[in-house]
C-alpha cells in the first residue's frame, strides 16, 4: 500500500471516529516502519489527549506500519 494512501486512509478514519468533516482533521508528521502487504488487516489506535498534537499508529497484528502526529477539532467529540 503506497504511503499516499495510508495516510488518506487514516485520516478518513479518524474523521469518521470523530464524527467530522474530512477537513477538520491534519496530519503532521508522520513515520513509516514496514510496508503493507496485499490483504493485511490494518488497525489504527488513536490517542486523544489535551494537549496538541494528539498521536496515532497503525499496525498490522502486533507490527507497527506507521504512526504519527495529528491535529484538528477531534478531541471534542472522541
Amino acid at each position: 500500500m503506497p504511503a499516499a494512501l495510508l495516510l488518506d486512509e487514516t485520516i478518513c478514519a479518524i474523521a469518521a471516529a470523530g464524527d467530522l468533516p474530512i477537513n477538520d482533521c491534519s496530519i503532521s508528521s508522520a513515520k513509516f516502519y514496514s510496508p503493507v502487504a496485499p490483504g493485511e488487516l490494518l488497525n489504527l489506535r488513536v490517542v486523544v489527549a489535551d494537549a496538541m498534537p494528539m498521536t496515532f499508529e497503525v499496525h498490522a497484528g502486533a507490527r507497527l506500519i506507521a504512526s504519527g502526529d495529528f491535529s484538528g477539532h477531534v478531541w471534542e467529540r472522541l
